[in-house]
């Protein structure tokens, strides 16, 4: 029996549910960095599932939800519990409250994309995507236990969650397309040479550059924001609101 070409998305988006799930059972044994390591993974898959649905023109209703499900899986639940276990377990209500912000607000973020989602790629996503702000959070951890031997300092990890749960629900408009090209001039040289690089960096050094990588991601776009630009940027001109 031929598999419908309609259901080949869905196999990228039910890797990444499972990934979140496996993640979720290695965080209740104790495995930290491999369920950093499988959220990682779901955000792969995650990225794959739309490519995929995209090249096959088969963007559907159902698609959009049952990702999100996944989403919710992987990005909300995984990273929320990850932060409760390793860093406010013992602070109570407090600390549930503040593991509770990636669930929490990945959902709104979920809910106002499915709202506004149409099937054409769009060039930016308005408030920072869930997959990045759980990969941020996995990847400082995966860091800190690189670096120093531990799962990183309260003092660092609580407000980065906040930070970066309130940047899900933000109006900051997050690039959706990093295309490696050399035909566009300069500047889509320089970004195309600067993301192979960073994946080369990625596969050599693992838990020792994701973090500051997705740091930078995460403070260039917020500068960006504060000073005024907007995406998609023509030729990285500087468009203020109101101009």
């Amino acid at each position: 029996m031929k598999m419908r070409r309609s259901f080949i998305p869905s196999i990228f988006t039910i890797l990444n549910m499972f990934s979140g799930f496996l993640a979720i059972l290695q965080i209740s044994q104790g495995r930290y960095i491999t369920a950093v390591v499988l959220i990682m993974a779901a955000a792969v898959f995650d990225s794959l599932d739309g490519m995929v649905a995209r090249l096959l023109h088969q963007q559907t209703d159902f698609g959009i939800e049952f990702d999100s499900l996944a989403d919710i899986v992987s990005f909300c639940v995984a990273p929320s519990l990850l932060v409760n276990t390793l860093f406010v377990s013992d602070i109570g209500f407090i600390g549930a409250l503040i593991s509770f912000f990636p669930l929490l607000f990945g959902g709104i973020r979920l809910a106002r994309f499915n709202l506004t989602a149409t099937p054409e790629k769009k060039s930016y996503f308005t408030g920072l995507p869930v997959p990045v702000a759980a990969v941020t959070i996995g990847s400082y951890i995966w860091f800190s236990h690189s670096l120093f031997g531990n799962y990183g300092d309260p003092k660092i990890a609580l407000p980065l969650v906040m930070v970066l749960s309130f940047m899900m629900v933000s109006n900051i408009r997050f690039i959706s397309k990093l295309q490696i090209t050399f035909n566009n001039g300069r500047n889509s040289i320089i970004k195309s040479l600067f993301i192979i690089l960073s994946a080369a960096l990625i596969i050599i050094f693992r838990g020792y550059v994701i973090f500051p990588l997705m740091g930078m991601f995460v403070i260039s776009h917020l500068l960006a924001w504060i000073v005024g630009y907007e995406e998609p940027r023509i030729s990285f001109s500087l468009r203020r609101k109101g101009k």
